[in-house]
């Protein structure tokens, strides 16, 4: 159960740090595209490299496996909510796909090196 919490919310709360990061920005007219998809991909990355240092895995193929579900939650959610707003434009965008490759590749650096024994 606690992996499942693990999957979801992280992968939720991925996804919610990126949502509300662009709608700040849209709320104060923010119109530098690079500023705000600099500061979205950096709260992106922070957030996932947090996430994924503090389920202290030493597999680099299990934390592929957070890191694919958390794609996909935040496909899903992108789906369900953003494109209501958007359109289905937001996909043609390539810093989207930036983001979710991001998720995917962050988390192998939070990987915990095991020590061996001499």
């Amino acid at each position: 159960m606690k992996k499942c919490c693990k999957i979801l919310g992280y992968g939720a709360i991925i996804w919610a740090v990126a949502f509300i990061v662009v709608c700040v920005f849209i709320g104060f007219k923010v119109s530098s595209e690079i500023i705000v998809q600099g500061t979205t991909t950096l709260a992106v990355i922070i957030t996932t490299f947090l996430f994924a240092k503090s389920l202290n895995l030493s597999s680099r193929k299990e934390m592929l496996k957070y890191g694919i579900c958390w794609v996909l939650i935040g496909l899903l959610l992108d789906v369900i909510v953003t494109a209501r707003f958007t359109g289905w434009e937001f996909f043609y965008s390539w810093n989207i796909w930036v983001s979710y490759s991001l998720i995917l590749i962050v988390p192998q650096f939070a990987v915990r090196s095991e020590k061996k024994a001499a």
